[in-house]
């Protein structure tokens, strides 16, 4: 029964302290990223915030930095899909909401733009009726979900800086969202 007992305390300091370790290496990791970042090497911090969320996904800066690392790269989806993923570990993080608001329109503008090999934005149109009503969908509920996090962003700061210019981010998307609408003739749900 003894040495049942000394079995257990073993494992679970080993637990504990291999704990430790991977939550200390991913604060080193994700400090190293920020600095890449800083210096504008985003690829450096994707990687080392990669690392650092297979070492601990549960952690939400690296997830929150992964997705800022993408947007600074042009990666809308992978950004959106890394600042959900923060935002399911941390509710009211102001960043989280205008990160994901920024996404959001970030995905929504490449539905009818994409840069050219020149780095120029050009403009996409759809020939076929179909696949233009399902792109001008998609662009609505990209652009309600920015203006949903935008508003959360907001409420949660609502003497930040930057929030006229949310604000007005918001009015424009909402144009965008009733133009669309009436365009393609479908409701507003």
């Amino acid at each position: 029964m003894r040495k049942l007992f000394s079995f257990v305390v073993i494992l679970f300091f080993a637990v504990i302290s291999g704990a430790c370790i991977n939550t200390f290496a991913v604060h080193e990791l994700n400090q190293i990223a920020v600095e890449y970042m800083e210096s504008g090497d985003y690829h450096s911090a994707i990687s080392r915030l990669e690392s650092s969320i297979d070492l601990d996904g549960a952690i939400y800066e690296s997830r929150y930095n992964l997705a800022v690392a993408y947007l600074r790269i042009d990666e809308c989806e992978k950004a959106f899909k890394q600042i959900k993923e923060a935002q399911k570990l941390i509710e009211e993080e102001p960043s989280v909401y205008y990160t994901l608001g920024v996404s959001s329109n970030c995905l929504a503008d490449r539905i009818y733009e994409k840069k050219n090999d020149d780095g120029e934005i050009e403009k996409i149109t759809y020939s076929d009726p179909v696949i233009a009503y399902k792109k001008a969908k998609e662009y609505v509920d990209y652009l309600k979900i920015a203006n949903d996090a935008f508003d959360k962003y907001a409420t949660l700061v609502p003497n930040a800086q930057d929030v006229n210019s949310v604000i007005e981010l918001m009015n424009d998307n909402k144009e965008k969202i009733t133009q669309t609408i009436s365009t393609y003739n479908f409701k507003n749900e």
